[in-house]
């Protein structure tokens, strides 16, 4: 079965559009979405309801989903992170509030575990960086030999081997979990922080056992200019034109 995996839209809904898009070809029989709908970009209600609306979607809680719905999540965000809460907060509608307030951390499928952060204590947001993080994420994992995550907005594939490879666009990577285990960070769709301003996507395949990452372009511009507009921190407008 393939498995459109994706993360941190942050509100951007022209990058989400076109994700979801590019995707439907993919013949995929289920749509994991793994957290940050919201936060950051001018859209909110938009991301949410588009995400709603995509059949048996599975989607996770994000820090910035609970943020909104929470305040007290909102004590180790920094002030543009804040920013981007706070507007959020009170643009959203009560249904999509609702909606953000029930997601879960955790989705198990037949093969893999996904969760918006890192399998290690899923409500603290660790972070998933390095090998410290890997080994902490790898001893939460118990006996799976699989787990997608996002958070970081950088795309790449730990192993418990001890290695660490960026997941590149358009390259098919055969995930030996017979042998390894492996922690997949798919990137983000709305504010990629990896250099390439793209919105990303994974393509994972239980078959084959292989992930595929792919980069679509979008209305970068249009995105940017919601944002300006909206009031919120110019530098959220940068971030997605430049990638970083």
């Amino acid at each position: 079965m393939k498995t459109v995996i994706f993360s941190d839209v942050h509100g951007n809904f022209e990058a989400l559009e076109s994700v979801l898009a590019h995707a439907s070809g993919a013949g995929a029989a289920q749509y994991i979405c793994l957290g940050d709908v919201v936060g950051y970009g001018a859209n909110p209600n938009e991301c949410v309801e588009r995400i709603r609306a995509i059949e048996g979607c599975v989607c996770l809680r994000g820090n910035h989903d609970a943020a909104v719905v929470d305040e007290s999540e909102r004590q180790f965000f920094h002030e543009v992170a804040l920013e981007g809460i706070q507007y959020t907060e009170t643009a959203i509608n009560d249904s999509n509030r609702e909606f953000l307030r029930n997601l879960p951390f955790v989705h198990e499928g037949a093969s893999f575990i996904a969760v918006h952060a890192s399998p290690y204590h899923p409500p603290d947001w660790d972070y998933v960086l390095d090998q410290d993080g890997a080994r902490r994420a790898f001893g939460a994992m118990g006996e799976r030999r699989l787990a997608f995550i996002g958070h970081s907005h950088y795309p790449a594939v730990f192993c418990d081997d001890g290695t660490a490879t960026q997941l590149m666009p358009h390259e098919k990577v055969v995930l030996e979990v017979a042998k390894e285990r492996y922690i997949v960070n798919v990137g983000s769709v709305g504010q990629p922080r990896d250099g390439n301003p793209l919105a990303c996507y994974a393509l994972y395949d239980d078959e084959e056992s292989t992930i595929m990452l792919f980069r679509v372009d979008y209305d970068k511009e249009r995105a940017a200019e919601k944002i300006l507009r909206a009031g919120l921190p110019p530098v959220l407008a940068e971030r997605i034109l430049s990638g970083h």
